[in-house]
């Protein structure tokens, strides 16, 4: 599927700009993953499934607080995880890490419950409303994610930016476009913006919707 008709069929399912970024990201770094992937704070059938490739041995634990949304673990992230050291080949944690009450501890049981050269992929918003979801503690700019990082023990990783300005903004102004072809537009306008802002300026003063990180045990 292009990445144009993908753009005009998330936009008609109500998604945000900031949504459909993050589909993206991990549609470019979540491919024929395999083993034990663990899902932390999934929800309840997240979108971001259909852009992700699991290989056929590869075997999905979802968890969540809220038993409501029937994961396969309910995982508190605030408790340390149920899993032995080197049980997972990859982790994920996306839109969570701001509910987290202590996240450096969360990150360190990340790495110890990874295998060697296992992966983390975790997505934390920047530009972004308050949710509390029950609690909302931060956002978090680059320099942040890269000493949470640090801390947790990794060393291998990278922090990518989505979005900028102009869909920053219409992304705070979501629940105020009512009808899609308006969304279209306007989506659509913000991200051509957004590539004409000077790579400088989105270098020393990044305003991005949010990060992405691929980390690596």
């Amino acid at each position: 599927m292009s990445k144009t008709i993908d753009f005009i069929k998330q936009v008609f399912r109500g998604k945000s700009v900031g949504r459909i970024l993050f589909n993206w990201q991990v549609e470019k770094h979540c491919q024929n993953l395999t083993g034990a992937c663990l899902d932390l704070a999934a929800g309840q059938e997240p979108s971001y499934r259909q852009y992700w490739s699991l290989a056929q041995n590869a075997k999905l634990v979802s968890s969540d607080y809220d038993q409501s949304k029937n994961p396969d673990l309910k995982i508190d992230l605030n408790e340390p995880l149920s899993f032995g050291n080197n049980s997972a080949d990859n982790v994920f944690l996306f839109n969570a890490i701001y509910i987290v009450k202590e996240p450096e501890t969360l990150i360190k049981e990340i790495q110890r419950i990874l295998k060697v050269s296992g992966r983390f992929f975790m997505a934390s918003p920047f530009i972004f409303n308050e949710a509390r979801e029950p609690d909302d503690f931060r956002r978090l700019t680059s320099q942040g994610i890269e000493e949470l990082l640090k801390k947790g023990g990794f060393t291998r990783f990278e922090i990518i930016p989505y979005g900028e300005r102009f869909s920053a903004a219409v992304h705070l102004l979501h629940s105020f476009f009512i009808f899609d072809f308006i969304r279209l537009i306007i989506f659509a306008k913000a991200l051509f913006l957004d590539k004409l802002i000077p790579q400088k300026i989105k270098r020393l003063h990044p305003c991005p919707v949010g990060y992405f990180v691929v980390a690596r045990k």
